[in-house]
């Protein structure tokens, strides 16, 4: 047997598994003493007035503390819309905005092409008390229907995580102003302003090292949409953008490549050389 052969009946098996016993495998995340650690952890960064939001990483549903970083920077926005728009939200679980929906009980949408992945997403939060205010969208997600797809009203967290045409979403983008913006940078550009451009081929499972946009085009794209870079998760890939009047403060591209594993995985020069890129 090839290991293909054996590989897809245990993959069936696994997403039997994580559909049908997804509340149980993770139970802890949703009871009500997580929500009470998350709110503390975050009353006790607000009283540090840590140096980077990285910080305040802390993790219920995500793995390299955005739930932290996101609850952290909602605390200086106590009139953000609690309704969040997730695109490329995978199974819904492991997912930017989980920790919203099930913790905080915004309402909102999760969107991603893959049917069997939104299935898993509405199994577990079909028994919430919230589950009436969550939609699931199954579309592939482009520049061309991100307004639609987005719109009904506005939303105070916009997540885009789609490994690839990422930047060119948000771009086009202008049926909602979120409050804050989280999106997936490619950390191995380095420090370069550089994109992608946009098509079926910028993406990661085309092509896992050509694909996505540098920190610094997408803090030139923020700019130019009315944010600023508030800071982003220690490994840098994850982006927390917030609108220029929020009493935030703004870091450079720079400042958040600075972890040693993240420096080490920054592309040669002539890397660049043998692609095409455009620049923000």
């Amino acid at each position: 047997m090839h290991n293909s052969d054996f590989c897809k009946p245990m993959e069936a098996v696994k997403h039997f598994i994580k559909k049908h016993f997804s509340r149980l495998l993770y139970k802890r995340k949703t009871n009500a003493a997580r929500r009470l650690e998350l709110e503390q952890h975050t009353a006790a960064m607000r009283k540090q007035q840590p140096a980077s939001i990285a910080d305040a990483s802390f993790d219920i549903f995500t793995y390299h503390g955005e739930d932290g970083i996101l609850h952290y920077l909602l605390s200086f926005l106590p009139d953000a819309p609690r309704r969040f728009v997730d695109v490329g939200s995978g199974d819904c679980i492991k997912s930017n905005c989980a920790m919203l929906a099930v913790q905080l009980g915004w309402e909102g949408v999760f969107i991603d092409k893959n049917k069997r992945q939104l299935a898993v997403g509405r199994h577990f939060y079909g028994s919430l008390s919230t589950a009436n205010k969550l939609s699931f969208t199954e579309a592939a997600v482009t520049p061309a229907t991100i307004n639609q797809l987005a719109t009904s009203r506005q939303a105070g967290v916009l997540s885009i995580d789609i490994d690839g045409n990422d930047y060119w979403i948000w771009k086009a983008l202008d049926a909602i102003q979120p409050e804050v913006v989280i999106i997936e940078a490619k950390v191995e550009f380095g420090q370069r302003n550089c994109v992608v451009p946009e098509g079926p081929g910028n993406h990661h499972a085309v092509d896992p090292m050509y694909n996505g946009a540098s920190v610094e085009a997408l803090t030139r794209l923020g700019r130019s949409k009315g944010y600023k870079l508030a800071g982003a998760n220690k490994q840098g890939y994850n982006l927390f953008f917030v609108k220029q009047h929020h009493p935030l403060p703004e870091v450079s591209a720079a400042s958040v490549l600075n972890d040693p594993d993240t420096v080490s995985s920054f592309y040669p020069d002539t890397f660049f050389h043998t692609h095409t890129f455009t620049e923000a």
